[in-house]
């Protein structure tokens, strides 16, 4: 499927595009151990092309979109949605992540509000799959939002993070379909294999449904629901273990790389379940 996107918004991807580079995430933690992919170079080239810019209208969503599927194609540290959208990095149930050396946390509350809150014991560093740098922290609520900011927060932070899974998705797909065309099998590639096609083709899918979604949040006037947000994670996930399936064993070793898609997929997913349950 194409998508129709105008030329403004093709150069702010662009430009996002280009401030990301030759950036690539390290090597994932190997299971048990504790790493935050945080990268404050990073994030300040991002905010010279404007990324920090883009939360004082609504009118803006569409930019976002554009630039949440760049950064989730290159897997960038999920604090540049995070902390550009809500104002800090975010902190359900004593868990935050990208969150050590934070002064300030965002904290869903119930109804769809956003408080800001301080912490009130040390940061402990706690082991996940990715890079996220989750820690285990006690907050205390020093003010709530009104209910207007809150929700443009919400609209804008969902959208970037469909945005962002949708770009995730895409990029796996795309190294799922590259490695399909130049693996051979049985004496032709593993594309002509109908079991593979079928494979991609679900993929395909899905990612073309992640888009139209993350698009879609950028023209409705409200948020993503629940519902959305959590097939848009579940959605990832499945595209990104279709990439790994396709690849075979080769797609389970470190040095690939494509674990870090799989990965934060299911991170990804992980906390936009638990923000959906905060919220409702």
């Amino acid at each position: 499927m194409k998508f129709e996107v105008p030329d403004e918004l093709r150069l702010f991807a662009e430009s996002v595009r280009a401030a990301i580079g030759e950036w690539e995430p390290p090597r994932e933690p190997e299971l048990g151990a504790w790493q935050d992919d945080r990268d404050d170079a990073l994030a300040e080239r991002l905010a010279v092309a404007g990324w920090t810019e883009l939360w004082a209208s609504s009118d803006l969503l569409g930019p976002v979109v554009a630039g949440g599927l760049e950064l989730g194609r290159a897997a960038v540290p999920v604090c540049v949605i995070d902390e550009t959208t809500l104002g800090a990095p975010l902190s359900v149930d004593g868990r935050s992540r990208h969150g050590l050396k934070a002064t300030s946390f965002a904290v869903p509350l119930r109804g769809g509000g956003l408080a800001l809150a301080a912490p009130s014991s040390e940061a402990r560093p706690e082991a996940t799959i990715d890079g996220s740098g989750t820690v285990r922290v006690v907050v205390d609520v020093v003010g709530e939002l009104d209910p207007v900011a809150a929700a443009a927060c919400w609209h804008a932070w969902s959208a970037a993070s469909v945005g962002y899974l949708a770009g995730l998705a895409g990029q796996a797909l795309t190294l799922a379909v590259e490695h399909a065309k130049m693996r051979e099998q049985f004496g032709r590639p593993l594309a002509a294999l109908p079991a593979v096609q079928s494979r991609l083709a679900d993929a395909a899918l899905a990612v073309d449904a992640l888009m139209l979604l993350a698009w879609a949040s950028a023209t409705d006037e409200r948020s993503l629901a629940a519902p959305e947000l959590l097939w848009a994670g579940a959605a990832c996930c499945e595209v990104t273990s279709s990439s790994l399936q396709v690849h075979g064993a080769v797609g389970f070793a470190l040095e690939t790389g494509l674990h870090r898609f799989y990965r934060r997929a299911c991170a990804m997913h992980a906390w936009t379940t638990a923000i959906c349950t905060a919220t409702r």
